[in-house]
C-alpha cells in the first residue's frame, strides 16, 4: 500500500529543504565536493537525508535508478554543456543554462518524491547514514558523518 502520509507526499517540503540547504555555503561546499569527488547525485543524497519514511534497500535502489536515468539524460547533460561554455563572453548563456539545470534538478526532486510516495513503507528503522552508504558506496564514512551533523533536515526546516 502506498504511503499517503502528508510528509511522504510533500514534495514542496523537500524542495524547500533542498533550496534552504543549498543557500548555506558550508552545506553547498559539502554537496559540491561530493558531486565532483564521489559522483554523488546531490538531489538523491538530499532526498535520502530528508525522506521521512523507511524504505527497503530494493526500493532505494529503484529510486537510485530513477535518479541516475534523470542525471544521464537531462541534468548531467545540461551541467556538462554549462561547464563547457563557461567564459566571460558567454555569461548570459551560462546563466541561462544554470537556470535550466536548476529546473531539471527540481523536476528530478519531484520525480523522486512522487515515485517514493507510491512505494510501500518498510517497518525497518529510517537510517539516513545507511541510505547514503548504500546509495553512494564511494562516499567515505567520515563524509557521511559530516553530512549527518551538517545537513540534517531539522537544522534547516
Amino acid at each position: 500500500m502506498p504511503d499517503a502520509s502528508p510528509e511522504a507526499a510533500d514534495c514542496g517540503a523537500f524542495w524547500t529543504y533542498a533550496n534552504t540547504l543549498w543557500g548555506h555555503p558550508h552545506a553547498r561546499d559539502i554537496l559540491l565536493r561530493w558531486q565532483d569527488r564521489y559522483a554523488v547525485d546531490v538531489i538523491l543524497a538530499l532526498f535520502a537525508l530528508w525522506y521521512p519514511r523507511a524504505l527497503r534497500r530494493q526500493q532505494w535502489q529503484t529510486l537510485q535508478a530513477t535518479a541516475l536515468h534523470w542525471q544521464q539524460t537531462r541534468t548531467g547533460r545540461i551541467r556538462a554543456l554549462r561547464r563547457r561554455l563557461h567564459s566571460p563572453q558567454r555569461h548570459s548563456l551560462y546563466r541561462a543554462l544554470l537556470e535550466l539545470e536548476l529546473r531539471a534538478e527540481r523536476l528530478a526532486a519531484w520525480t523522486l518524491c512522487a515515485q517514493a510516495r507510491d512505494l510501500a513503507p518498510s517497518n525497518a528503522p529510517s537510517d539516513p547514514a545507511a541510505r547514503l552508504a548504500m546509495l553512494f558506496p564511494a562516499l567515505p564514512a567520515h563524509e557521511i558523518d559530516t553530512a549527518l551533523r551538517s545537513l540534517a533536515p531539522e537544522r534547516y526546516l
